[in-house]
């Protein structure tokens, strides 16, 4: 473990040991007193991250090709993933794939691993798939299938050890099944070399495929990527698989790999659903002793197992020992939970938590609800943790719920992230609240989540009858044998480091040693053969001994290796050299900068952190605001409760501990500015209202106004104080607003105003018609929205120069007013609301002369007839002005005929229709009045003849269809005088005669014009619709076997069409389109096809019946001329029939193609004997072959 701050100040004071401190040490004080308590476990040298890596294609029940009745194919993919992009190379060391990729920082880079990697079965295997890259990179392998998945974190080579235990599970499947693979399964485990010459012996815990028994060692040779894969129809939890020392040299590390091909987990039924499982071992040497869970969000309930590393050991699970008893085998303790678990331990343990079996619950009762299936994941220690993980929540295969399980302190929940972002919804572990847990929801994708302390964290999903399931980093740091780095100015060590800090390398034993071999893995070596252990610690029961590299290191940044070759007087199976090996990294310090954004009180302010980190991440931050305030997040936000200067600093470590302090920035938090107004009055909608600003700063100048008039126009944004102005278009109750924003960019409160406004009075008069004998009367028509007409107040100007000033003006509502010349005049009226406001109007009045001229004339005296409309035409006027009122009686006799026209134009064409007549010529007497006014008016009388006109029917027409015969039209009756007529229009003759097909589909306007001489030519029209035939069309001709039946394939379009079938024998319809037909006999059919508009159409089929074969089955071929041939009735209607004939010893004595020439009982030109012979008749045409015998008779 190490301090933080410890790290973080060691990295400020060699930084500022060419600098003055004086000003600082205040600061540097608060600083440590803040930080002294934050703990976090280095995450670097013995983490997940690496750049070299080894796994296999493990055996899964879903082969890498088709073999199984479900034909479904595994599939396995490599995701990875890097704090800063590089190139990764996948290969297979069989030398079959090697592949180059780019992996860009923050993304996940999936590969997929061919099927030639497959391993399926035991034995050693060539196939070992091995990563490597060029800067450190996370790995996460993942085989599956369809509803059979399992992934694993995989370990770098640097942290690999050279023992281990496999833990696996009860090894039950539903994969014999009807439905399934119907294959077994088996519980699995694969040992991987990472160099040539490895010895491993492995100690089976239960019987292997091969025939390896229990508890009886075997020892393999692996050479640098082959695989041994063990298999066993049972658990194999308790296998121990480690290397050991030989000829070829000292214990060289390898990768194990647990699982299974496919498992349930939890209650077994009949329709148990399976999983495979797959998790890379840790190494037993990283172990731990203390462990707390959190359950697999959505689940009924979790398994566990407790896997001892010493039988001796005490376990304490939520505060109560276990007896050594309930250990199955002495090994593992196995328990269900539905709720957080605090395992604690003298010695060290692993633990492994499995997700069951789906739609059972904890009682095995059903619970339908419950999605996923058996996952086994390899929990990691509270003394192994990481600040920082980058991982891959997969949807393979067919996740639909994805989580992350976090254990981390308490203290640390307010720093943790979540892709950037913080996230603080954990909850406290009751019976250890100094620790807290999270189930996090996330989406499928790539997901980096961080803090300031370690943490350890699970990444899990479930689908329907599907999961996986990982550890989503891992540290794993030998906890009792380890090299680490060690500033001498301080007590802590670390596995990373800074630039410029002058480390000294330290070895931590479990043992005193009298040799150590260093090798700095740079060209330096060095060789203590009487180190001197510089101190001890204890740690649980066991000492632990601390030696050092004599001389002290600077590292520029990069990457850098130690080696300590390591005499131990305890000799093992590996000899008595330990090798210890530490992958460290230095990294060049932070420099911390901060911006900031708004500084006014009662606002908040925005910092950022803008520091320089050299592409290394910020694992700390602490933020000092002046103020005596704190924070931890990377862009905090801060509300000063007081106006003033403050210093502010922002101290940052990355994630190797090297830290810096920013410069202090002053934040000056200034005076809000104090907006003020007011407004004039009267305040009427539509005029204008003026604003007037009376706004204060005590800080700084205010450079900006924002008048809101709360009418939903724009913001009026001012640059100065001067008066601005705003029309209301509409009455109402408004909120205006000021903002005043100054220098400072500090805005005031903004001062709100209630505004009444009033509307205005809609200002309208009606002008009278008037002459210079009227009293001109004006008539008021102004409203207002609210009705408050009554409290209106007038002021009329009549615009008359010639009148007294007295006599020219009103306050009446509906005055009058005599003129005393024609001509026009500039009436006003203003009229004033009961709020104040004002509208005014002004109209032309015109006062007409006193002398109109009535005058109206017909348009057309030749062409009056009774059944037209008369036209007549305006032309009165008067000797000033206008013509006001027009009032003319059509017939003086009638005086419903009077007609008004008010302000008639003159031109303006009047029109009136007569009663309609038909005998001889009637006059009618016009009476016309003109006025300019009132009282001038002048007359006018005239009269007009009309003539008569014909009263002519017709019949309606009928509709007709194209192929009608000619129609000939005739009026039904003509009244009035005598006279001709001809008919006009398409398809029809002057006579009448009208033709369907030449006027043609559609419709046909036509007219019969009668005409008397002297008289009114009288028109009648009419319209004529002619309809289309449907059109109808049958396959055809047909040919039909007697005793078939044949459908009738017709094709017809037109109008809801009906159908009618002729002759109706052999038709199983006669209304139908398609008909089915079955005549004995040759016969042709006609369709009938009827529009709805009663037009038709036709069309013939004919059809030939083939009829059955009559057959003789004797003949007398003897030349008398009765029955001298063969005739077979009816086979002449069978083109390209064949006809064969065979004597009784099958020898083919005649044959034809087509029968057109009958059998005459001859062979070669000579009759045949009498007796029988046998027939082959082959009518094709659908008709099958008849065979038979006919007899020869003489």
């Amino acid at each position: 473990m190490r301090k933080i701050c410890l790290t973080g100040l060691c990295s400020f004071f060699s930084l500022t040991r060419i600098k003055s401190l004086k000003s600082q040490i205040p600061y540097l004080l608060s600083v440590i007193l803040l930080c002294c308590c934050l703990d976090a476990e280095a995450q670097g040298g013995f983490s997940n991250q690496g750049t070299e890596f080894w796994t296999a294609y493990m055996d899964h029940i879903d082969g890498s090709t088709t073999t199984d009745p479900r034909r479904t194919v595994s599939q396995m993919d490599l995701y990875i993933t890097a704090d800063a992009s590089t190139t990764v190379n996948v290969a297979v060391a069989d030398g079959s794939f090697s592949q180059t990729y780019t992996v860009v920082a923050r993304e996940i880079l999936t590969v997929v691993i061919p099927a030639s990697a497959f391993i399926d079965q035991q034995g050693v295997f060539n196939k070992g798939i091995h990563i490597t890259s060029q800067k450190p990179v996370a790995v996460y392998a993942h085989i599956f299938a369809q509803s059979v998945s399992g992934a694993t974190l995989l370990l770098p080579v640097n942290v690999l050890g050279k023992d281990y235990i496999s833990i696996n599970y009860t090894q039950i499947s539903n994969s014999l099944q009807s439905g399934n693979e119907q294959k077994p399964s088996y519980s699995t485990f694969a040992v991987i070399g990472t160099e040539d010459n490895t010895t491993v012996e492995i100690t089976p815990n239960t019987y292997l495929l091969n025939g390896e028994v229990p508890n009886k060692p075997f020892n393999i040779l692996l050479n640098k990527g082959q695989v041994y894969q063990g298999l066993s129809n049972a658990d194999l939890t308790g296998t121990r698989i480690r290397t050991i020392s030989t000829q070829a040299g000292a214990c060289k590390k390898v990768a194990v790999f647990s699982g299974s091909s496919k498992i349930m987990i939890g209650c077994n039924s009949g329709n148990t659903t399976s999983d495979n499982l797959f998790q890379q071992v840790y190494p037993t040497a990283t172990w731990g002793k203390s462990y707390i869970t959190a359950p697999l969000k959505s689940r009924d309930y979790d398994v566990f197992r407790i896997i001892l590393s010493t039988p001796n050991t005490t376990v304490n699970l939520n505060g109560n020992n276990l007896s050594s008893s309930s250990f199955i085998n002495g090994l593992y303790y196995e328990f269900n939970s539905t709720s957080p678990n605090i395992i604690k331990a003298d010695k060290p343990i692993q633990v492994v938590q499995y997700a069951v079996t789906q739609a059972k619950t904890e009682n095995c009762f059903d619970d339908l609800q419950d999605v996923g299936d058996p996952e086994m994941i390899y929990l990691n220690p509270l003394e192994q943790t990481l600040d920082h993980v980058t991982l891959n929540s997969t949807n393979n295969f067919r996740i639909i719920s994805n989580f992350i399980n976090v254990i981390i302190k308490t203290s640390t929940v307010p720093t943790f992230a979540l892709d950037g972002k913080p996230y603080t919804q954990f909850s406290a572990v009751n019976a250890s609240p100094d620790y807290s847990y999270a189930q996090i929801s996330v989406e499928s994708g790539v997901h980096h989540i961080s803090a300031s302390d370690g943490f350890n964290a699970i990444a899990y999903g479930f689908g329907v009858a599907e999961s996986y399931g990982y550890a989503a980093g891992a540290n794993l740091k030998n906890l009792v044998e380890f090299i680490a780095l060690k500033d001498p100015e301080f007590p802590a060590s670390q596995l990373n480091g800074c630039s410029g800090v002058n480390y000294k390398l330290q070895l931590t034993l479990p043992y005193k040693t009298t040799d150590i071999k260093w090798d700095l893995k740079n060209g330096t070596t060095y060789h203590d053969a009487n180190p001197i252990v510089k101190s001890t610690t204890i740690k649980g029961n066991q000492t632990l001994y601390v030696y050092e590299y004599p001389q002290n290191e600077t590292y520029s940044s990069g990457d850098y290796s130690a080696v300590a070759t390591v005499f131990n007087p305890v000799a093992d199976e590996c000899g008595t050299n330990d090798v210890i090996e530490l992958d460290f990294n230095i990294s060049d310090p932070p420099v911390a900068k901060l911006s900031f954004k708004g500084a006014c009180l009662g606002d908040t302010t925005f910092f950022r952190d803008t520091s320089q980190t050299n592409g290394r991440e910020t694992k700390t931050r602490l933020w000092d605001f002046g103020d005596g305030s704190t924070d931890v997040v990377q862009n905090p936000a801060h509300l000063y409760k007081q106006a003033g200067s403050y210093a502010v600093r922002l101290s940052i470590t990355n994630e190797n501990g090297c830290g810096d302090t920013s410069v202090p920035v002053i934040v000056k938090v200034n005076n809000l500015p104090v907006a003020g107004f007011d407004f004039s009055a009267p305040d009427c909608a539509a005029q204008q209202i003026a604003f007037t600003d009376h706004s204060t700063s005590a800080d700084s100048p205010i450079i900006k106004w924002l008048w809101d008039f709360g009418d939903s126009t724009a913001i009026v944004v001012r640059l100065d104080n001067t008066p601005v102005t705003h029309i209301y278009s509409k009455a109402g109750t408004y909120a205006a607003k000021l903002t005043v924003i100054t220098a400072s960019d500090c805005a005031s409160l903004p001062l709100q105003k209630t505004i009444m406004v009033s509307s205005l009075p809609i200002v309208d008069f009606i002008l009278p018609d008037a002459c210079i004998a009227d009293n001109a009367r004006f008539t008021d028509s102004s409203t207002i929205d609210d009705n408050s007409e009554a409290s209106f107040t007038y002021q009329w100007d009549f615009g008359d120069m010639h009148a007294s000033a007295a006599d020219n003006t009103s306050t009446e509502k509906n005055p009058q007013h005599h003129y005393t010349e024609a001509r026009d005049y500039q009436v006003t009226l203003k009229v004033t609301s009961k709020y104040g406001c004002v509208y005014t109007k002004t109209q032309t009045l015109v006062i007409n002369g006193d002398i109109p001229g009535a005058h109206v004339i017909v348009t057309d005296p030749s062409a009056l007839c009774s059944n037209r409309e008369v036209f007549f035409e305006n032309r009165s006027v008067v000797n000033f002005g206008s013509i006001t009122r027009l009032e003319v009686t059509f017939d003086k006799d009638d005086a419903t005929s009077m007609r008004v026209y008010e302000h008639p134009v003159y031109g303006q064409q009047l029109r009136f229709t007569y009663p309609f007549f038909t005998d001889g010529n009637r006059t009618f007497n016009v009476h016309v009045v003109a006025y300019s006014g009132l009282a001038c008016q002048n007359v006018q009388d005239f009269s007009v003849v009309i003539k008569p006109a014909h009263a002519i029917t017709f019949a309606t027409p009928p509709v007709f269809c194209l192929d009608d015969n000619p129609f000939q039209f005739t009026p039904l009756s003509i009244t009035g005088l005598a006279g001709t007529g001809i008919y006009t229009g398409n398809g029809i003759s002057t006579s009448g005669l009208f033709n369907p097909s030449v006027a043609g589909v559609g419709v046909t306007g036509v007219s019969y014009i009668y005409s008397t001489p002297g008289g009114c030519p009288d028109t009648v029209k009419q319209q004529l619709l002619v309809y289309a035939l449907p059109a109808v069309s049958i396959d055809g001709p047909l040919t039909m076997l007697e005793g078939g039946v044949i459908t009738l394939n017709a094709k017809a379009s037109g109008h809801n069409l009906s159908y009618k079938w002729t002759p109706t024998a052999g038709l199983d319809k006669d209304d139908v389109l398609n008909p089915v037909a079955s005549p004995t006999d040759d016969a042709v059919y006609r369709l009938t096809v009827t529009s709805a508009e009663g037009c038709s159409a036709s069309a013939d089929v004919a059809i030939k019946v083939l009829k059955y074969l009559q057959v003789p089955n004797a003949f007398s071929p003897n030349g008398d001329g009765n029955n001298d041939y063969w005739n077979i009735k009816h086979l002449d209607n069978y083109p390209n029939n064949t006809v064969e004939i065979f004597n009784r010893y099958g020898a083919k004595i005649f044959s034809s193609v087509g029968y057109a020439v009958p059998w005459d009982g001859r062979y070669k030109g000579s009759y045949l004997p009498p007796g029988t012979y046998y027939y082959i008749i082959n009518p094709k045409n659908g008709r099958k072959v008849v065979a038979g015998n006919v007899t020869i008779i003489r």
